[in-house]
């Protein structure tokens, strides 16, 4: 009896236990295969990424062509006295004479301006009598020391005195002869800085001259032209024409290079010299366009060109070049040095031999060693 009893209960807590679960069965069921399902897509997606991982990205490729390349640049520039300088009296005074005017061609040893020299000359005599005394009393100490009538000390003390008369007359002569200003060269007026009769003190400017007898050009290059003026400067022709002087093209000699960069342009300042005869209407200061190009000679050697859109300067620092390699069907990033664009090409200074095959088109899907299927070819 007891054992039937069990039985019933047995088959009772099963029947509750399903009825209480029979709202969720369905949900419960579709969860799991939702979940299934969700885990299989995932498999299969990853499968497929993998297979699109090894699947051949087409790119379009040309060819690097080593040339010749006559290229050409313009820059501006300013044209330059070979020097300026600003001349002044190194002592103080009234200037009572000033012969110049700015734009006065004038020629070496010419007197440009002068000083009162009344109390200049007045000096001169003083202590030209003094040396005079002096060189008296040096005469009568040297006779009477001679005859042992004299002691030696007033030798010696009279030589001491004609010594400093003979510096102070030498003294007062270089400060007459600085109340006037010479000119130290053939030059140009280009500005004065004082009017007659004014009292001027020693170091003020009061004219300023340009020595125009080699008229300069300055310019700054950036570095990549720099660098190659700097060590090839035989491997570029270089004019000058001037908008202030129409039909007037002058050929330049380089000068000086300024190896200080500009911090901020990263250029460098370049002085060529004009050659040849210079047009008498060109002055200091007005504008010049400078054309640099490239000598035409036969034995210039040959340059890497590859085009503009094969460089990859996004994916690093370093500007680089995917080179392709026929025979493994593969890509490789080549880090390069470049040079001056030239239209829609640009030179390849180091990192390139020449006739490789390079990506034109398409090198941003890549990644070193990947199989790639190319056109353009």
């Amino acid at each position: 009896m007891t054992r039937i009893w069990k039985r019933l209960a047995s088959v009772l807590a099963v029947a509750v236990v399903a009825a209480l679960a029979a709202p969720f069965l369905p949900t419960l069921l579709a969860d799991v295969m939702a979940q299934t399902a969700t885990d299989g897509a995932q498999v299969e997606g990853d499968t497929m990424v993998a297979e699109d991982l090894d699947q051949p990205v087409t790119v379009e490729v040309t060819r690097a062509l080593s040339r010749v390349v006559n290229e050409s640049r313009t820059v501006a520039g300013r044209v330059e006295p070979a020097r300026a300088v600003d001349l002044a009296f190194q002592v103080p005074g009234q200037l009572i004479r000033l012969d110049v005017e700015p734009g006065d061609m004038i020629s070496k040893g010419d007197v440009i301006a002068e000083l009162d020299r009344v109390d200049f000359e007045l000096a001169v005599d003083r202590s030209q009598a003094s040396y005079d005394l002096a060189n008296s009393e040096l005469k009568r100490a040297a006779s009477l020391a001679e005859r042992g009538v004299a002691a030696d000390a007033r030798l010696d003390s009279a030589r001491a005195q004609f010594a400093q008369a003979d510096v102070a007359r030498r003294e007062a002569e270089r400060r007459l002869s600085q109340t006037q200003i010479v000119a130290p060269f053939d030059a140009i007026v280009a500005r004065t800085f004082a009017d007659e009769y004014v009292n001027v003190t020693s170091a003020a400017p009061i004219v300023r001259l340009q020595d125009v007898s080699e008229m300069r050009i300055m310019i700054s290059l950036p570095e990549e032209l720099a660098s190659v003026a700097r060590s090839e400067p035989d491997a570029f022709e270089i004019v000058a024409r001037f908008p202030a002087v129409p039909g007037y093209t002058a050929p330049l000699e380089l000068r000086s290079f300024s190896t200080d960069a500009d911090p901020t342009a990263q250029t460098y300042d370049l002085e060529f010299a004009i050659t040849g005869d210079t047009d008498p209407r060109l002055l200091p200061g007005m504008t010049a366009d400078v054309r640099i190009s490239t000598a035409t000679e036969k034995d210039r050697p040959q340059s890497v060109i590859v085009p503009v859109s094969a460089v990859d300067t996004v994916s690093r620092t370093d500007p680089s070049i995917w080179v392709y390699e026929e025979t493994s069907g593969q890509v490789a990033r080549r880090t390069v040095r470049l040079g001056l664009p030239v239209n829609d090409e640009i030179m390849v200074l180091d990192g390139l031999q020449g006739d490789e095959l390079v990506v034109s088109g398409g090198w941003w899907r890549l990644r070193d060693n990947q199989a790639v299927t190319v056109s353009g070819l």
